[in-house]
């Protein structure tokens, strides 16, 4: 009886799967807008080309691109995520049939797997002719300001944004939650750099470069499952006022001793 309740049930979802069929254009659009968004929620490396793709577009505008430049570039953009998408279905259908290791279910994932590095080789050689030539000026300039900026500065930081961490980590951090911790100190810094470099450039590609590597590092913490949002947010946004006030002092200094030496000179 539970044998054939469960053929019953077979059909039934089988039957359903038939009317789901691609009867309309409409039908066959959403669908497909449906397999996207899945594929955005299920696939990490997914979400990563997007977000980097969606950075490369938006750093595009600042740079002086021909038509047919930029449409090389969406075209590189999307060939990238086309080969995550079908690595990504060969993987659900091989796993669909088989749970068991076998040489041609190995061989399927690796060719899959196979294409997408192809496509990220391909993009990476494409942003080099795309980019490099425009890059190198812009870059340039700003490593001479990063590199004639005063260092002392950035070890300040540095320094003040690793004992805030050991405090509030000594604070706040119980032993219980040595699996998740309270504050991540690389999250900090990388928050903390990304202010410090866009302050003393004052550009904004150099920033969004930046902040772009930031947000890779806060969400492959938060995707291991060894700390929380909330927490990743504080992190971030210790390590942007610890440089602010930094840098403020810092600017400040010529008014804080021409104030001290009017004092001890009374």
């Amino acid at each position: 009886m539970d044998k054939q309740t469960k053929e019953e049930i077979e059909e039934e979802k089988f039957n359903q799967l038939k009317d789901k069929k691609n009867k309309s254009f409409y039908t066959a659009a959403k669908h497909a807008v449906e397999g996207i968004i899945c594929a955005f929620k299920t696939e990490r490396n997914l979400r990563i080309d997007y977000i980097i793709g969606l950075f490369v577009l938006l750093g595009s505008l600042f740079f002086d691109f021909t038509k047919t430049e930029f449409a090389c570039l969406c075209l590189t953009i999307g060939f990238v995520i086309f080969a995550e998408m079908i690595n990504s279905t060969v993987e659900y259908v091989v796993d669909l049939i088989t749970d068991k290791y076998d040489v041609r279910a190995k061989a399927a994932k690796d060719i899959a797997a196979g294409g997408v590095l192809i496509s990220a080789i391909v993009a990476v050689t494409v942003a080099y002719f795309l980019f490099a030539d425009k890059l190198y000026a812009s870059t340039s300039s700003i490593l001479n300001t990063i590199l004639s900026s005063r260092i002392y500065i950035l070890f300040t930081i540095l320094f003040a944004i690793l004992i805030l961490c050991v405090i509030l980590k000594g604070i706040f951090e119980k032993e219980t939650d040595a699996e998740k911790p309270f504050l991540s100190f690389r999250v900090t810094v990388a928050f903390g750099l990304t202010t410090y470099v866009y302050l003393i450039t004052q550009s904004i590609l150099s920033g969004a470069v930046s902040l772009i590597l930031s947000l890779l590092i806060t969400s492959i913490k938060i995707e291991n499952g060894k700390n929380r949002f909330l927490y990743m947010l504080i992190s971030a946004a210790l390590g942007v006022l610890v440089v602010l006030i930094v840098y403020q002092i810092a600017l400040m200094k010529g008014d804080i001793n021409s104030v001290l030496n009017n004092i001890f000179q009374k």
